[in-house]
């Protein structure tokens, strides 16, 4: 048995101990890069993302804010490159980031593999398919930006996932990816009871977990350059002191491993 980093970073595939357990769901961690993954024992433990899937989650709770919260992540890649006119997110969801990207001037286009999620854009006027990076890329698109909010971990190969994101971004373009903190310390405590691992939690649903370092690496190996760690001080454009303090607060957080998520900025090397 070898974890999937051992093709990608040279890791010994042998090099790996079990992380946490709960029920049918294993997660093993590399000794070499850090990174976390569904042991290959588990990998038919997976969830449907249907409308229950979706009520589950108040995906629509407190819409608006999380409208307000998805633009600051589009300044934060603004801040990065003032040019960008157009933007991809995978995993769009309920269509909150294709809102603050239109709210932006940033011509927008979202895919999900959920026929719900797609729908639900639609019918909000946004601009939403039910479709995977790779067919976009057979169609020859290309985006200045790429917004990946809580999706890499979802995939069983963020490798080539990333492979694909590269081919998709114009030359100056940007990635933009948040996901969950492996040394979030209420998880690297409770393991296998802890919701990231857990088969009432979103185990079920996840396939790999970063910490800043493994997740520098396995971006830098596709080619990627990281640009922006955790969320930046200053930000250009007009001042909003509660953006500011956000800013200031996620990064406090991070400080004792107590902020449950990452954010990178990368582009293209």
């Amino acid at each position: 048995m070898a974890l999937i980093c051992s093709g990608y970073l040279k890791c010994n595939p042998l090099n790996f101990t079990s992380y946490s357990i709960d029920g049918d769901l294993e997660f093993l961690r590399c000794s070499d890069c850090g990174l976390i993954w569904r042991s290959p024992a588990s990998l038919p433990v997976t969830r449907i993302y249907s409308s229950e899937y979706f009520d589950s989650k108040n995906y629509l709770k407190n819409r608006d804010h999380k409208i307000k919260k998805s633009g600051w992540l589009l300044d934060i890649a603004l801040n990065q490159n003032r040019e960008i006119q157009n933007m991809l997110e995978i995993g769009c969801s309920v269509g909150n980031t294709l809102e603050a990207a239109t709210l932006r001037n940033i011509e927008n286009a979202g895919i999900d593999i959920s026929g719900y999620a797609v729908q639900f854009c639609l019918d909000k006027g946004l601009h939403a398919e039910c479709k995977t990076p790779e067919d976009l890329l057979a169609e020859g698109r290309k985006f200045d930006l790429i917004f990946m909010q809580h999706v890499l971990e979802h995939f069983v190969n963020p490798f080539e996932v990333l492979s694909t994101c590269t081919k998709l971004l114009n030359a100056n373009g940007l990635l933009l990816l948040m996901v969950p903190n492996s040394r979030f310390c209420y998880a690297v405590k409770n393991r296998g009871k802890h919701r990231f691992y857990s088969m009432t939690g979103v185990g079920a649903e996840h396939f790999a977990y970063f910490d800043y370092p493994s997740l520098r690496k396995v971006l830098e190996s596709q080619n990627f350059q990281v640009l922006q760690l955790n969320y930046p001080f200053k930000v250009k454009g007009p001042f909003s002191l509660e953006f500011f303090l956000n800013r200031l607060f996620r990064r406090g957080l991070s400080w004792f491993n107590a902020d449950q998520e990452l954010l990178v900025v990368a582009g293209r090397q």
